[in-house]
């Protein structure tokens, strides 16, 4: 049973993350944006996969940020009841320091819940997505995928088409140069005019050049023949699907565990360590956002601030030392929350009205 303590924090942590998570999702949002449409610019990918691969990234690097996100929301959240006195409030009612832990951590179990849903499966999963939308073989579905005064290489190279326009409904491309290697002569095509078609029979799909020249062969062997047309049907074969090597972090959790590769064991491993991060943030929030009356809190957010980079660093390293087996297996990543646990007690302590009786008696002890 939740208490008023526990849903007033819930609620006020929830806020100041949506908050949160949609400015770093905008920041993020334009940063994809501007270096896809560098990449479009430069021909590496089309301009139909845009927002599908923005979408995707979205999705990957959620499960990254809602750690981070959900630290600073409910520093936030405390330091402000801090500052504006709430916390002596509570604690004149009898309301002890344990109770508020009682309550961040009741805060932190559905952020702990999306992350570990965002890490495991979902993450990957839009990896996966995105690396095969990537990777797999251009098919020329519609006329609109051609960009005009550019070269295009299409079903693995067989195809290479420029147009130098595309009429205003984008249904006809104009002015056409065509190489065909599907077939076993080279043959290489000028039309005026193409666009596609699809047979009512048999459903396959056709490229209609009108009003050219077609010319098929080696220029000077025998069987080099130049043809003229009114229309040409030239059939698009589907690309053949390419069996695409998964990068780690895109790979589904079973067959992660079905793995006994070192890489495999870190990658595990470090997805298990963000929804822990959660809960280590959780428990380190609620001493850095104490703050004496009059007292500056921006000193402490800085020190979350730099503790948080700390982590991720230490995150980085304890993955890199465990694929390179320079830590034992046994010992991977978990040693990353619970240092940050240590971190959280040893500023508990500091804290303490036991450490600042001792500080007392050390200070007066005479020499």
């Amino acid at each position: 049973m939740l208490s008023i303590i526990d849903r007033f924090l819930l609620r006020e942590t929830f806020k100041a993350l949506l908050v949160i998570v949609f400015i770093l999702m905008v920041v993020l949002f334009a940063s994809q944006m501007v270096s896809l449409l560098g990449k479009i610019a430069a021909g590496s990918i089309r301009s139909d996969i845009l927002f599908s691969l923005i979408t995707l990234q979205m999705i990957v690097v959620l499960a990254k940020l809602l750690p981070a996100a959900y630290f600073f929301a409910l520093l936030w959240v405390l330091a402000g009841m801090y500052r504006d006195n709430e916390m002596v409030a509570l604690f004149s009612t009898g309301v002890s320091i344990q109770r508020i832990y009682r309550s961040a951590l009741i805060s932190a179990l559905p952020v702990t819940l999306a992350t570990a849903t965002l890490s495991m499966a979902l993450g990957p999963w839009a990896g996966s997505s995105m690396q095969q939308i990537k990777d797999q073989p251009q098919s020329l579905d519609q006329i609109n995928i051609i960009e005009p005064a550019k070269f295009h290489a299409l079903q693995n190279g067989r195809i290479v088409i420029y147009a130098k326009s595309l009429s205003a409904d984008q249904q006809y491309l104009n002015d056409i140069f065509l190489q065909d290697k599907q077939q076993d002569k080279p043959s290489i095509v000028i039309a005026e005019k193409a666009h596609l078609s699809v047979a009512s029979d048999t459903g396959e799909k056709f490229m209609v050049l009108t009003q050219g020249k077609r010319y098929q062969g080696l220029p000077g062997q025998a069987d080099y023949a130049i043809s003229e047309f009114a229309e040409y049907g030239l059939r698009i074969q589907p690309p053949e699907p390419l069996l695409i090597d998964l990068r780690m972090s895109a790979r589904p959790i079973q067959a992660l565990l079905n793995d006994d590769a070192l890489p495999a064991r870190a990658e595990v491993q470090y997805r298990l360590s963000l929804p822990l991060a959660v809960l280590a943030f959780a428990m380190l929030a609620v001493p850095l956002a104490r703050s004496k009356p009059r007292q500056d809190i921006y000193g402490r957010v800085a020190m979350a601030i730099l503790i948080y980079f700390i982590f991720i660093n230490l995150q980085r390293i304890a993955e890199r030392w465990m694929e390179t087996g320079a830590t034992p297996a046994w010992v991977g990543m978990w040693w990353v929350p619970l240092f940050m646990l240590g971190v959280a007690g040893c500023i508990i302590l500091l804290d303490s009205a036991w450490w600042a009786a001792q500080m007392r008696r050390f200070t007066r002890r005479p020499t």
